[in-house]
């Protein structure tokens, strides 16, 4: 079968249906979404339905298994409540990813919410640069991108230490332009300029806007529930008590993924914008990641420091799903030519991980399910939207359970679809009324 991981070009290795599409339709974090609709009454028509149904789906429907969930209905009509979530992956059973050189790492299919591949997810290491996917976030969460900033000295750095974006005191440019260049070049110069001038709007800004920005910047980890993250400063240099986990930065990746503005500026490769002011400067910015390009890569973040080692978060796309995979403490080395630090090695270890995921995982269309789109049609209900299954190659067919509530009104949620392999639940979907 044809590779269809990023960087081949040769098709899709499932034959299963496949659409483009985003989940839209938040599912089974508590069951309060789902809860509301169900009923402790259930007419006899439906409770004759599901009779009729169920004997006809024995006899006929599908070589695959299908279990449509009677007994989940009785136990309605005594509770009043037909559903329970699916239970999350148990973290003993996520694999370790190849053999690679970083000190961790970490894949997610951040559409399915299904980790990949984990190896030291949860130790605290210095996530160099791709500490600014997280001042991008907290830029965005506080600011317009047309907004304008005035360069000032305390925002320079020494460019032949840090790496910038070539900011000028005086200068006037967008935080859109400040953006792209803190994310390409991964300006530390556009990192100090954004703080200090988000700071200032943020509580405690008046005092010490960086410090207000940073303060920002622990307060969205907590937000995300990130035990193993805090940051002392917005560019992501070397310092005590800074430090992120492969897990996490994972989690950071796909927030900044799932905001459009942020989405389109990591995965530009090249920019050139021109500051506002009446000095008119042109910016032309380049990307630090080799790896864009390459085809399905979609960014995100480099970083690279002598405590750090390399580090890379990278997005790809696998059929409909966004999967982020992290390395940390990849090997590095000097250049020669140069006498910087280089890192080729973080991209050998994302690459090593992105191509195993490609042999190890199928990502199927849960709507291609073999017998799926039968056994709704005789309920009448449809699938809402979501992304596609994540299977391990080779674990077998993936069945479903049918969980149904009382009859509704069109478009009304009236149940869920658990899709499981071996017996073990992977994922589900709404189910609407027709």
């Amino acid at each position: 079968m044809a590779c269809r991981a990023p960087t081949c070009s040769g098709g899709l290795r499932m034959t299963a249906r496949r659409r483009r599409r985003r989940p839209q339709h938040a599912v089974g974090t508590n069951g309060d979404e789902m809860r509301h609709h169900a009923s402790p009454r259930l007419s006899a028509n439906r409770i004759l339905h599901a009779m009729m149904i169920y004997t006809m789906t024995r006899r006929s429907l599908i070589r695959g298994r299908v279990r449509l969930v009677i007994w989940l209905v009785l136990l309605m009509l005594v509770s009043g409540s037909w559903w329970e979530p699916v239970a999350a992956q148990d973290e003993e059973t996520i694999p370790a990813p190849p053999e690679i050189t970083a000190d961790a790492a970490f894949a997610l299919d951040i559409d399915a919410g299904q980790p990949l591949y984990a190896l030291n997810p949860d130790e605290r290491l210095a996530p160099a640069s791709t500490t600014k996917i997280a001042t991008a976030l907290v830029v965005v969460q506080n600011a317009e991108l047309t907004e304008t900033v005035t360069i000032v000295k305390d925002d320079l750095v020494d460019t032949t230490e840090f790496s910038n974006m070539g900011l000028a005191a005086g200068d006037t440019l967008t935080v859109e332009l400040l953006l792209y260049g803190l994310l390409l070049p991964s300006g530390n110069d556009a990192a100090n300029a954004l703080a200090r001038y988000v700071g200032e709007k943020l509580p405690g800004g008046d005092s010490n806007p960086p410090a207000a920005f940073v303060q920002a910047m622990n307060e969205l980890v907590a937000e995300l529930g990130l035990e193993n993250t805090h940051f002392v400063n917005p560019a992501g240099e070397d310092a005590e008590d800074h430090y992120s986990s492969a897990r996490d930065m994972a989690v950071l990746g796909g927030e900044l993924l799932n905001v459009p503005s942020l989405a389109t500026i990591v995965a530009t490769s090249s920019y050139e914008g021109q500051s506002v002011g009446p000095e008119a400067r042109v910016y032309v910015l380049s990307t630090t990641n080799t790896l864009l390009g390459e085809v399905g890569i979609i960014g995100i973040k480099t970083g690279i420091t002598e405590k750090a080692g390399g580090s890379l978060v990278t997005g790809a796309e696998y059929a409909s799903n966004r999967v982020v995979t992290v390395v940390l403490g990849s090997d590095t080395s000097t250049d020669p030519a140069s006498g910087y630090l280089i890192s080729p090695a973080r991209y050998d270890d994302t690459l090593a991980i992105i191509g195993a995921l490609n042999v190890e995982y199928d990502w199927i269309d849960p709507a291609s399910v073999e017998g799926l789109e039968e056994a709704m049609a005789a309920w009448q209900v449809t699938l809402g939207e979501g992304p596609d299954l994540v299977v391990p190659a080779g674990e077998g067919t993936v069945d479903f359970d049918l969980r149904l509530g009382p009859e509704g009104s069109p478009s009304e949620q009236v149940g869920t679809v658990v899709f499981l392999v071996d017996d073990r639940p992977i994922a589900e979907r709404p189910l609407y009324q027709i």
